[in-house]
C-alpha cells in the first residue's frame, strides 16, 4: 500500500512537471525565446536561419509598408523662402553665423506644412512602435541573429575591396587581432581570391548580403551606395563593432576598444565632423522630440562650462526682459546648442563601435532613414551641406530612441598640402583617441564642478578651441589627444586613379609630399600606402596578382607598367624626404 501511494505520489509530481512544461512552451512557442537561448545549448543551425529569414522579411516590411507618403520638397525652392539666409557649410570654430543657425532661421529654411509633416510623423511613430512590437526581440533573441562575439566590420565590392586590402594589412601592423568581416555588396558579389584566398590568412572573410538577406526583401529594398552601410552593420555576424571606411586606417591597436568605460557607459561611439549641424527644427516634431527653446546648454561642443561662461544674455539676464531673453534663444542661439537636441557638430561616420545588442534599435532606425535617406531624410538632416548621406543617421537614430551614445568633443585635424599658394589639398580626417577623449571630458567635468564660481564667470574672449579645447580638453601634460584614424578619404589608395590623375605632382611635374603630420601619428604614412601599393600591384608577378574584379581589366594594358613608373618615382621622392618629413611638426 505503501509502495503504492509513493509510486502514485511521483506519478503526480511526473504530471505537474510536464503541465508546467507544456504550459511554458504553450507561452513561449517561439522557438527562439529566451528560455531557450538562455541555456548553454546551441540552437541548430536551422532554427537560427529561420529566426534570420523571419527577422529580415519583418524587417523590410515594416520599412515598406511605412514610408513616406508624397513627395519630398525641393530644397532650393525650401531654401529660397523669405527669411531664409541659409547657413551653407558653418565650420565647426566659426560662432559668426549663430543666428543662421537658430531655430528660427532652420525653420524657414525648411519648412515643411502641417500635413506633410504629420503624415511623416504617422510613418515614423509607425515604424518607432514595430520596433518596440514585432521587432522588439529580447536580447537572447538578439544575440542568436548575431553568432560573433566582437570584431571589425567594413564595406568592399569593386574599388573597396581594393582598399579594404590595403586597410586590413595597416590594421594588422598595429597589432590589432579581433576578426574581420568584409561585406560585399548584392552587386559586387564575387571577389573570390580575395574572399576565399587572402582574406581567411588575415584572421578575416566576406560576407555577402544573399547569404543573409532572403532574396525578396533584399531586392524591395534596392540599396545602394550609402544605404549599404547601415545594412552591412546589421548582417554582419559580430554582436559588438567596430565599423571602419575601407579608406581608414587605424594607427593605434583596437583590441581593447569594447573594454573602454565610453563604451561600456554607452555601447555606441561617434565622432564629429568638421560642419556644424543643420536639421531643422521639423526632424524633431516628426519623432517626437521635445526642444526646450528657453533652455541653453553647449556651445558647440562644450557641454561643461556654465553658459553664462561664453553667453553674455545669460550672464547679463536680469538686464533683460523675457521678451527679449525668448528672442534670444530663438532667432540668435543656434538650434543645436538647445537642450533637447543633436550635438552641434554633424557626425563623421568612418569610424564608429556600436554594442549591436544594446543599439539594436538604433541600427533599425537608422536603416529607415537611409532607405528614405535620398528622398527624405538626408536631405532633412544635412540640408545639402558637405558629406550629406548616412552619416548623421545613426545619431539622429539615436537620439530619437533616447539611447544613450558618446560622440567624441575633439574636433578632428586635417592632413593635406599646398600644390601652390592658396590652393590646399585636404587628404585626411586625423580622428582621436575616444577613450582618451572620454576620460579628459570627464575630467573637465569635475574642473569645472570644483571651481564653478571661476568657470561661470563671462569670458568675452571664449571660443570653442581656446576657451574649451586648449583648457579642458588636453592631456595632463599639455600634449594633444593621440591619433587613432586616419580617414584617408580624398586621395584614396587606388594607385589606378592616382596615376591617372597625377596625384601628388605639382604643375611642374616635381613630386610633392601630401602627408605632412606623420608626427601626429607616428609613422611615414604615405611612404607605407605607397610601398604596399607597389608591392602588391607591381613588385608582385602580375599572374600572382589579388584577382580583384576591379583591376581584371586593367593589369594586362600598357597604363599598368605607367601606373608602376608613377608609383616607383613617388616612393623614390618619399625615401629621399623620409627623415626631414618625420622631423617635422609644423
Amino acid at each position: 500500500m505503501l509502495i503504492r501511494l509513493k509510486k502514485r505520489k511521483i506519478l503526480q509530481v511526473v504530471l505537474i512537471a510536464v503541465v508546467l512544461i507544456l504550459f511554458f512552451c504553450s507561452v513561449h512557442k517561439d522557438a527562439s525565446s529566451s528560455w531557450l537561448y538562455g541555456s548553454k545549448l546551441r540552437l541548430p543551425s536551422l532554427t537560427r536561419s529561420n529566426l534570420k529569414n523571419d527577422f529580415y522579411t519583418t524587417l523590410v516590411q515594416a520599412i515598406m509598408e511605412n514610408k513616406p507618403l508624397g513627395s519630398p520638397p525641393d530644397l532650393n525652392k525650401l531654401h529660397e523662402a523669405e527669411g531664409c539666409t541659409f547657413a551653407n557649410n558653418v565650420a565647426a570654430h566659426d560662432s559668426g553665423r549663430d543666428s543662421d543657425l537658430s531655430y528660427e532661421s532652420l525653420s524657414k529654411c525648411y519648412n515643411l506644412n502641417r500635413t506633410v509633416q504629420e503624415s511623416l510623423g504617422e510613418m515614423h511613430s509607425r515604424f518607432t512602435d514595430i520596433l518596440s512590437g514585432k521587432l522588439n526581440f529580447s536580447i537572447p533573441q538578439r544575440e542568436a541573429l548575431f553568432a560573433g562575439s566582437e570584431g571589425i566590420v567594413t564595406i568592399g565590392g569593386g574599388k573597396y575591396s581594393v582598399l579594404a586590402y590595403t586597410m586590413i594589412k595597416k590594421l594588422r601592423e598595429t597589432g590589432t587581432t579581433l576578426p574581420i568581416e568584409v561585406i560585399i555588396p548584392p552587386q559586387d558579389e564575387g571577389e573570390d581570391d580575395f574572399c576565399k584566398n587572402w582574406l581567411p590568412k588575415f584572421n578575416g572573410k566576406c560576407i555577402y548580403f544573399s547569404d543573409i538577406v532572403p532574396s525578396k526583401p533584399l531586392k524591395d529594398l534596392k540599396l545602394t551606395h550609402f544605404q549599404l552601410k547601415v545594412f552591412g552593420l546589421i548582417i554582419s555576424s559580430f554582436k559588438r563593432i567596430i565599423f571602419l571606411d575601407a579608406d581608414n586606417y587605424a594607427v593605434k591597436n583596437l583590441d581593447l576598444a569594447f573594454n573602454t568605460t565610453s563604451f561600456q557607459d554607452t555601447g555606441l561611439i561617434l565622432w564629429p565632423d568638421y560642419w556644424r549641424r543643420v536639421t531643422p527644427p521639423a526632424f524633431y516634431n516628426i519623432i517626437g522630440s521635445t526642444v526646450d527653446t528657453g533652455k541653453r546648454v553647449r556651445f558647440v561642443s562644450d557641454d561643461v562650462s556654465p553658459v553664462s561662461r561664453y553667453d553674455p544674455f545669460i550672464s547679463n539676464s536680469k538686464d533683460y526682459t523675457p521678451k527679449e531673453m525668448q528672442d534670444h534663444f530663438l532667432r540668435h542661439v543656434p538650434l543645436h546648442d538647445l537642450d533637447g537636441t543633436m550635438p552641434d557638430l554633424s557626425s563623421e561616420s568612418g569610424q564608429m563601435v556600436i554594442d549591436k545588442i544594446r543599439h539594436f534599435h538604433t541600427l533599425l532606425l537608422a536603416l529607415y532613414y537611409n532607405v528614405y535617406g535620398p528622398t527624405w531624410y538626408y536631405k532633412m538632416i544635412s540640408q545639402g551641406t558637405a558629406g550629406e548621406g548616412d552619416k548623421d543617421t545613426f545619431v539622429a537614430a539615436a537620439h530619437a530612441l533616447n539611447t544613450p551614445y558618446y560622440q567624441v568633443r575633439t574636433k578632428f585635424e586635417f592632413d593635406g598640402f599646398f600644390y601652390k599658394k592658396g590652393d590646399y589639398k585636404g587628404l585626411a580626417l586625423l580622428q582621436h583617441d575616444f577613450e582618451q577623449d572620454y576620460k579628459q571630458y570627464q575630467k573637465a567635468q569635475q574642473k569645472v564642478k570644483a571651481n564653478i564660481k571661476e568657470f561661470s564667470k563671462l569670458d568675452p574672449d571664449y571660443t570653442l578651441d581656446n576657451g574649451f579645447l586648449k583648457t579642458l580638453m588636453l592631456n595632463d601634460d599639455g600634449s594633444d589627444l593621440d591619433i587613432m584614424f586616419i580617414h584617408a578619404s580624398f586621395y584614396k589608395a587606388d594607385p589606378w586613379i592616382l596615376y591617372h590623375e597625377n596625384r601628388f605632382i605639382g604643375s611642374n611635374g616635381e613630386q610633392v609630399r601630401g602627408f605632412r603630420k606623420p608626427h601626429r601619428y607616428g609613422m611615414d604614412f604615405e611612404l607605407f600606402l605607397f610601398n604596399d601599393m607597389k608591392e602588391s600591384f607591381c613588385t608582385t608577378p602580375k599572374s600572382q596578382i589579388i584577382k580583384f574584379k576591379y583591376f581584371e581589366d586593367k593589369v594586362n594594358t600598357p597604363d599598368w607598367d605607367a601606373m608602376c613608373q608613377y608609383l616607383t618615382n613617388h616612393i623614390d621622392y618619399l625615401e629621399a624626404t623620409h627623415k626631414e618629413a618625420m622631423q617635422n611638426k609644423n
